[in-house]
Formats: C-alpha cells, sequence, structure tokens
C-alpha cells in the first residue's frame, strides 16, 4: 500500500463515510476508490444484535472512549463519550434511534442548496421503511427501518398513554409530517439486526474491483502541496504509510476527529497551533470550534412490575433470551433499550419542539460508577425518564493537545454555558417528573432511586442536573458549514476553505444540532456529498 495511488480516499468509514465510498465506487467502476478506518472489521455478535448496544459501550475494541475535560456547567466533571471505531462507525455501536429532525432545523442553517426541500430525497434515498412507500418514506433504500410495536414493553405503552393523559399528542411517525408529540420511536434493524451503514453498504461493495479497504490504520494527516490535498499519512502496527490522491480526499472521520486531523495536518487556528510548531497550511480559526451536544439527565425509577432488566440482568434469562434471538431474531434482544420517547415545547410561544424526553423501561445506575462498566441493568425492576434539550445556545472546542495523533484531542462541550440551557432543563425535568407523577404511569411506580429522590427546590433541581446530565452521544458542529471562512470551515459543496481537493462529511459539518437522534442526518450527509462530488466530476 506504502506509495501507492488511488482516485478518491476515504477517511473515515462511519455513518457518512461507509456511504460516501459505497456510492462512489458506483458513480466512478473505472476510479479506484480507497476507504481509511482506525478500527476493526464489524463481525461481532454484538453488533448485530441490537440490544447488544450496552455491551459495545464502553468496549475499547470497537470504540473510541472519549472523555472530555472538567466541564465548567458540570460541576468541573468529566463526561464519557463513546464513538464508534470499527466498520460503520458510530452506526455499528449506537442505540439505532431513526430520526431525521424537524423541517426547520434545516431551514434555519440558511446554507445553499441545504434546506428541507434539498435534503428530504436524501433521506428518502437512505431508507427501506416498514411503512413502505409513501408521500414521507421510501421502500428501496439501503438502510432497513422497523417498528417495534410488536414487541415493546408494557411500560412503554403506560408512558406513552400517560402523555396523552397529559395532553401531548400521540405520534405514530416521528419522521412524518411532523415531530411533536409522544411515540415509539423507529430503529434502523433488519430482521432483529442492527441496519448499519458498514451492514448495507460496504458489505455490498466489498468485492468490487474498483474497492480498497484498510482497517486498523489510523489516519495521523493528510499531505498538502502548497493548498492541494495531495495524499494521506497513516500508522498501521507502528508503522507510517503514505498513500497519493488523483482527484479528492474526503474526511468523514466524525466531530471529534475531523477536526483533530485537520489541526496535526496545518488547518486550523493558527494562533493555537504555533504551540505546537505545525506548519501552517491554512488558517481556519473555526476548525474544533462550535461543538455542539445534546445534554441529558436520568431519573430513574423503581416499579412493581418487571421491566427490561429483570429481563436483561439474570444469567439464566440472558441465555434464553440470546437463544430466542439466535434462533428466531426476536424478544428483547432484538430491541433497542429506548424504545419511546416524546418531542415536546417548553412555551406555548415557540413554534418548534425543543425537548425531548427519552423512556427506557430498564435502568442502569451503576453505569457512571466504573470507567469501564457496560450497560449492566439494576437488580430490580426499574425505568428512566430521560430529558434532553434540542437546540442548546452553548458552544464548545475540539483541540488537539499533542503531536501525536493517537492522543486523543480536548474535548469541552461547554454544557451549561449559555444559562438558558440550564433554565431549559429545568423545564424539561419537570415535565419528565409530571410524567412520572400522572396515572397510569405512576401507578406502576414504586419510589425515586438515586440523587433526584429528595429534591424539591429549583435550586435542588438545578444542583442536580449540574451533577448528573451527560451527553446523548450526539457531537456536531466542528468543522462548521457556512458561506464564509471566517465563520465556517467548509463551504455549501463542503469543501474547504481555500483548500483544493478536501472534504468533510460527516456530522461535523452541520451548523446547528437538529432536534433529535443525529445518525439519519449523518447519513443523509454521505449520500448528499456523494451526489455532490459526482455532479462535480461531471461537470469539470
Amino acid at each position: 500500500m506504502d506509495g501507492d495511488t488511488y482516485d478518491y480516499i476515504i477517511i473515515g468509514s462511519g455513518s457518512a463515510g461507509s456511504i460516501v465510498a459505497s456510492r462512489l465506487t458506483e458513480f466512478f467502476p473505472d476510479k479506484k476508490i480507497l476507504l481509511i478506518e482506525a478500527g476493526r472489521n464489524d463481525n461481532k455478535l454484538t453488533v448485530n444484535i441490537p440490544a447488544g448496544y450496552g455491551y459495545l459501550f464502553k468496549n475499547s475494541n470497537v470504540n473510541w472512549k472519549y472523555y472530555t475535560e472538567e466541564i465548567k456547567g458540570l460541576n468541573n466533571r468529566r463526561d464519557y463519550w463513546p464513538k464508534g471505531k470499527i466498520l460503520g462507525g458510530s452506526s455499528s455501536i449506537n442505540a439505532m434511534v431513526y430520526i431525521r429532525g424537524q423541517q426547520n432545523d434545516y431551514d434555519n442553517w440558511k446554507i445553499k442548496n441545504w434546506t428541507w426541500k434539498d435534503l428530504f430525497p436524501y433521506f428518502l434515498k437512505i431508507e427501506n421503511h416498514y411503512l413502505g412507500k409513501t408521500p414521507n418514506h421510501n421502500d428501496n433504500g439501503k438502510i432497513k427501518i422497523s417498528n417495534i410495536d410488536k414487541e415493546k414493553h408494557k411500560l412503554t405503552d403506560e408512558f406513552i398513554n400517560t402523555c396523552v393523559n397529559l395532553g401531548i399528542r400521540r405520534n405514530n411517525d416521528f419522521n412524518g409530517s411532523y415531530q411533536e408529540g409522544v411515540g415509539l420511536y423507529q430503529l434502523n434493524t433488519n430482521n432483529g439486526k442492527r441496519s448499519s451503514t458498514s451492514k448495507e453498504y460496504l458489505n455490498k461493495i466489498k468485492n468490487k474491483k474498483n474497492f480498497y479497504l484498510l482497517t486498523s490504520s489510523h489516519v495521523s494527516k493528510i499531505i498538502f502541496e502548497g493548498n492541494t490535498a495531495t495524499g494521506v499519512e497513516y500508522i498501521k502496527e507502528d508503522k507510517k504509510y503514505l498513500v497519493n490522491c488523483n482527484h479528492e480526499i474526503i474526511l468523514s472521520a466524525g466531530s471529534i476527529a475531523s477536526p483533530q486531523i485537520l489541526q496535526l495536518s496545518g488547518v486550523g487556528d493558527m494562533e493555537y497551533l504555533k504551540n505546537f510548531n505545525i506548519k501552517e497550511v491554512k488558517h481556519l480559526k473555526y476548525v474544533g470550534n462550535n461543538l455542539q451536544d445534546h445534554p441529558n439527565v436520568a431519573l430513574h425509577y423503581k416499579t412493581n412490575i418487571k421491566s427490561l432488566n429483570d429481563d436483561l440482568r439474570p444469567l439464566t434469562k440472558k441465555i434464553y433470551f440470546f437463544l430466542k434471538w439466535l434462533l428466531f431474531k426476536s424478544g428483547p434482544l432484538k430491541l433497542s433499550i429506548n424504545q419511546a420517547g416524546a418531542f415536546v415545547k417548553s412555551s406555548d410561544s415557540i413554534n418548534d419542539p425543543d425537548l425531548q424526553i427519552y423512556f427506557l423501561p430498564l435502568t442502569a445506575t451503576n453505569l457512571s460508577k466504573s470507567a469501564n462498566a457496560s450497560v449492566t441493568p439494576d437488580p430490580f425492576s426499574g425505568i428512566t425518564i430521560a430529558p434532553s434539550i434540542l437546540r442548546p445556545k452553548s458552544r464548545g472546542y475540539v483541540k488537539i493537545q499533542s503531536l501525536d495523533p493517537f492522543d486523543q484531542p480536548l474535548i469541552n462541550p461547554n454544557y451549561y454555558d449559555d444559562y438558558d440551557d440550564l433554565l431549559l432543563m429545568l423545564k424539561a425535568y419537570k415535565i419528565s417528573k409530571q410524567i412520572a407523577d400522572t396515572q397510569p404511569l405512576n401507578s406502576f411506580i414504586d419510589e425515586k432511586i438515586g440523587p433526584h429522590k429528595n429534591i424539591n427546590s429549583e435550586n435542588e433541581i438545578i444542583n442536580f442536573i449540574k451533577l448528573y446530565s451527560k451527553t446523548t452521544y450526539h457531537p456536531v458542529g466542528t468543522c462548521k458549514m457556512g458561506i464564509s471562512e471566517s465563520d465556517s470551515v467548509v463551504d455549501c459543496n463542503l469543501k474547504v476553505h481555500g483548500i483544493k481537493n478536501l472534504r468533510i462529511a460527516d456530522g461535523s459539518i452541520m451548523p446547528n444540532l437538529i432536534s433529535g437522534n443525529t445518525n439519519s442526518a449523518c447519513m443523509m450527509i454521505g449520500e448528499k456529498c456523494s451526489d455532490i462530488i459526482r455532479n462535480n466530476y461531471e461537470n469539470i
């Protein structure tokens, strides 16, 4: 491989990168397409099993296991950020909730060719949806979208019924004509198995003559001649290699690694990078800035009827349900632990929901007690209600801390740096508590558990939020798309400002967070980027 030349090189095989690689092999059958992935292959049973998510959560074989800096808004706590280090990236280790976000999320980006009208066809292109071909869905895409109605937990029904009793309307399709309301999540699963971008895109092209794949290959930097990207340096088994590129390099390493690689390559805020004696390729102040994420805080309750804790914790039950999944692809292992949610407004004065409330018929209160803990259910029956704010105002950063590409960068989302975010989470907490206190769900609750058990005043709630908020695993924005290099990193064609032959395609390009889980949007970005590259090539 060392010294070989390819026409297109994609860095990162995640939700977007896998799609870009797949589409380019299709669009350009006479071109050599190389995909470089730091992780390993995804042929693990725990990847295929949807509920295996809990075992992947802190598994260093498939997970970058990032940790943030001390976050002032969390009372100087560090937060754990899992990210996929495997073929398929985070689409291979996430909780598989399929949410597009709201139309206004994209319209408010105010980026040419990136309105909802522009992007909706790409969401359709992704989908092989259980509802079939409808005005809102497609039935011939690669990612399988399933319904969990038949095997959802009874407590999930009670959560939904309770929300309806509180005046929150029932929504049978969060990806339909509107998002507001309460309902079951749709999952990217297929016949009881995870439907990742690796499974649905990469597996279909692995034998193509124009496709080349490198795994366990850690990209250390992009090589430039002047302002033109010409190659990629990577490390495999402690040896450095260089591959050359004829046409374009597409950086799809995610919202943490993409800005890290740019900075190590000499593209970023040179006032900061000069501390590391990095040679300047292009001064772009916004590389690594604009980091956004959805914070959430979990409220745990013991229940007087069995929950998923009782199905997924005892060894005998684990064996029974594993065999049920293995033989019939049925039972609780075929589902995500995230089964339902509600999108609600914090105020009647706003147009779109600004809060998302997750419901899990499971508790895992020991998760924060060990750096290496998996999502292990508690030894009692319980549920979790976890509110999250959808459009936080706070902004953070990703910065390298050394020249070593294996050193994780400095990560700080600055949760609650904007006080409005804290006040919004306070409202979200109150709504979540109201749900728990309302029938019929309340009749199944024995008691609060955990640190929110004895809090009542607003000051106590705010202190609880600061002490126990954590990520919802949706970091975006660190290579922001925009018009000017003064406040963004890439243009509307995903080209890095002032750089030739380099694009970025992953969640890092989002100017602002979308209202919900981000995996679907990242896949959409992969499809959109692929078409941009094809159209650019055809118009040369």
